[in-house]
């Protein structure tokens, strides 16, 4: 599907699951001259990122033009200025923000004139009213990251510093129109469903402790920043410098940190205990030279798993809020017939707490190979297990539950090993090395690697999942989660891209190529343990028919489960010209095209009962169809105008088209539900056929 959104004077495309790789560097520039207002070809310009030492050296070229590109972010940085007959020139304490180049004009002194060398202290410069910008951008440093107030303790919060956020829907858009990276990689929740919005691992994939800076860059009319029609949310990792500087940390909560009372009405506190440690140290192997960086950190939580008791010695239905049909008599009853007859122990139904546990982990390396090579390396993971309630939903049975009732309703009470695991994995490599070739040149490769897993668990050994109702309402419910059985998403991205920068006089030139390729894979077998639905636990005991019974079966040889899987692939290839016109006027032109394929797969089958169906307005659907191959164009033009020439007003803008993505889970659910990998077997009345017969606990 393709939608045009005109907004703020940018037009967007929503074609393809789109793929991009963001910025992870800054960049310095400038004229130099002299008092006379001359231009100065030939000086050297040499920035020393003093934490680190990290040297990047330069020459200005025609019109005293000069320009560095692929800096550390952060600071302090000291540019070092000198010419032949010149005295040299010193700007201290200057620093750089993500994606963004900085201007510095140095105005030098001949050596044989009575003024003394000029020493500049820029400070921290205005983040607004800055000559590289162009489009609306909202970035923090460490500084800010560190005093921000952050209640999940997740970048996914930082996104809440551009104005134009909501949460992170940024623009009026959806979360998921947001592309998110961090040190180049795609740190997205490509998949598309599960909790934490547009970022993997609920949020959180990454300890706060281990991001230098993070931006927020709603209409970036830099070719570069693509993948979305939200905004590009940028961060970069922490690096070691020349200092061994570290921390040990922890946060925690507890039910007395939350409130029990609402006007005059008072409530229990259920028990809850969030703890979070964390380490992270950083400093050189190689002074100058060698630097690493690690964190990591765990979380723990405890909370109530049932909130409802059963009825009895906890009092009478009703009686309470929380006070649920069932009596602890009935379900112990249950419970003993279930383990003596099956062996199969449904756990406990009432008084339990359940665990989470996250850990994350992070190692960054940065070498300095020499004044023009820098390479950087990193690894990090989270792996995590969030308990959660069964899935209230019958679809895909044909069972309904009376009107206003359910599973959780107060009039029931179901077992604990109902309820399931959804783990929360991603892993993630990036290796980045930047080479400046000459004074006009310099180049940046990036390669990356993302695995978003996320898996569910039970406790429940296989057993099918059974609802028993009392007097028409639902009353207990114990066996395998119904949609937990074989459920697992699992996506694989590896990206290549290369830009290469040349600086020729006015102009600043970049070309850039870039190469995806994605492998999804999805589980989803509902009721693959077997689901039925009696109206009485005496029907359920005595082998009477179900009243619902649905499963849901491989259609592979062997009766495996399936599997759909589908394959993506992308090419792009960018150009953009940063031109400045005058002192005061610059202006940015590009273009980027990407080419999306679909290798074939196996799992990707046309099922030929659909493809002789015809539906409304005549349309024929090709389950084996993926979406086709084309070519997306996204020129882009922004301006940055200084009015007066000492960056008191200025203004900027600019239009252009954006490309994002869809999520994974739409188009692996194509292959899913083709009905050629497995196909769902439904009973739900006494003259269906087939008829399931009495209970049955070995499932398939």
């Amino acid at each position: 599907m393709l939608k045009r959104i005109l907004f703020l004077f940018a037009c967007a495309i929503m074609a393809s699951p789109f793929l991009s790789a963001q910025i992870t560097t800054s960049a310095l520039g400038g004229i130099v001259k002299g008092q006379a207002d001359d231009a100065l070809t030939g000086a050297t310009i040499v920035a020393t990122h003093l934490p680190s030492g990290t040297k990047y050296i330069t020459t200005s070229t025609n019109g005293g033009r000069f320009s560095i590109q692929n800096m550390r972010v952060g600071g302090p940085y000291l540019v070092e200025v000198t010419f032949v007959g010149y005295k040299p020139e010193k700007i201290e304490d200057l620093y750089l923000q993500l994606a963004e180049t900085s201007q510095i004009a140095p105005v030098m002194t001949k050596a044989d004139a009575t003024l003394e060398t000029v020493v500049l202290t820029t400070g921290r410069r205005n983040s607004i009213l800055n000559p590289s910008r162009t489009g609306a951008v909202t970035s923090i440093g460490r500084r800010e990251i560190t005093v921000l107030p952050n209640i999940s303790r997740g970048i996914g919060d930082l996104s809440r510093i551009a104005p134009q956020a909501n949460g992170q829907a940024i623009g009026g858009g959806h979360s998921r129109q947001n592309n998110v990276t961090v040190d180049g990689s795609d740190f997205n929740n490509t998949f598309g469903i599960a909790s934490g919005g547009t970022i993997p691992a609920q949020g959180t994939p990454i300890s706060l402790d281990a991001i230098e800076e993070f931006s927020v860059n709603i209409t970036p009319f830099d070719v570069r920043q693509s993948g979305f029609i939200g905004s590009a949310i940028n961060a970069v990792t922490r690096s070691g410098t020349n200092s061994v500087a570290g921390s040990i940390y922890t946060y925690w909560k507890n039910e007395k940190m939350q409130g029990n009372k609402v006007e005059d009405a008072t409530f229990p506190r259920q028990r809850l205990d969030y703890r979070q440690y964390g380490v992270r140290l950083g400093g050189p192997i190689i002074k100058n030279k060698l630097f690493y960086f690690i964190n990591y950190e765990t979380e723990k939580s405890t909370f109530p798993g049932q909130s409802k008791l059963s009825s009895g010695a906890n009092g009478t239905f009703g009686s309470a809020s929380n006070i649920a049909r069932p009596t602890a008599a009935e379900l112990d009853a249950i419970k003993a017939y279930l383990i003596a007859t099956y062996g199969y122990d449904p756990g406990r139904y009432d008084n339990y707490d359940v665990n989470g546990e996250k850990k994350k982990f992070l190692a960054r390396l940065d070498w300095n190979i020499g004044v023009k090579n820098k390479l950087s390396l990193r690894y990090s993971q989270v792996e995590s297990v969030d308990p959660a309630f069964m899935n209230n939903s019958t679809t895909g049975s044909g069972a309904f539950f009376a009107s206003g009732d359910s599973r959780n309703s107060l009039n029931a009470l179901h077992f604990e090993k109902s309820n399931f695991f959804q783990l929360y994995n991603f892993y993630s490599l990036a290796g980045e090395l930047n080479t400046t070739f000459n004074s006009k040149v310099s180049n940046t490769f990036r390669a990356t690697y993302n695995n978003q897993n996320e898996p569910r668990q039970s406790d429940s050994k296989a057993f099918p999942f059974v609802d028993i109702l009392k007097d028409g309402l639902a009353f207990t419910s114990f066996g395998y989660e119904p949609f937990t059985y074989g459920n697992t998403r699992d996506v694989k991205i590896y990206s290549f891209v290369d830009n290469l920068t040349v600086s020729a006089g006015k102009n600043n030139l970049l070309f850039g190529v870039q190469y995806d390729f994605t492998k999804t894979l999805n589980g989803f077998q509902p009721y693959g343990a077997s689901y039925y639905k009696y109206n009485s636990f005496a029907d359920f005991q005595n082998g009477v028919t179900p009243t619902d019974f649905a499963q849901t079966f491989s259609l592979n040889k062997d009766y495996s489960q399936a599997f759909p899987r589908f394959n993506f692939a992308q090419v792009s290839a960018f150009f953009q010209d940063e031109i400045t016109l005058n002192k005061n006027f610059r202006l940015t032109v590009g273009i980027r095209a990407d080419k999306s394929t679909y290798p074939k797969i196996d799992e990707v089958k046309e099922n030929p009962l659909v493809t002789g169906l015809t539906f409304a307005d005549g349309i024929k659907v090709n389950t084996g169809t993926l979406p086709k191959s084309r070519i997306l164009l996204s020129p882009r033009v922004g301006f940055n105008w200084d009015l007066y020439g000492d960056r008191s007003l200025q203004i900027r803008g600019g239009t252009g088209i954006f490309t994002g993505r869809v999520p994974y889970v739409w188009i692996v659910g194509q292959a899913a539900n083709s009905g050629m990998l497995q196909v769902n077997q439904t009973f739900n009345a006494a003259n269906s056929v087939p008829r399931p017969g009495p209970f049955n606990p070995n499932i398939g």
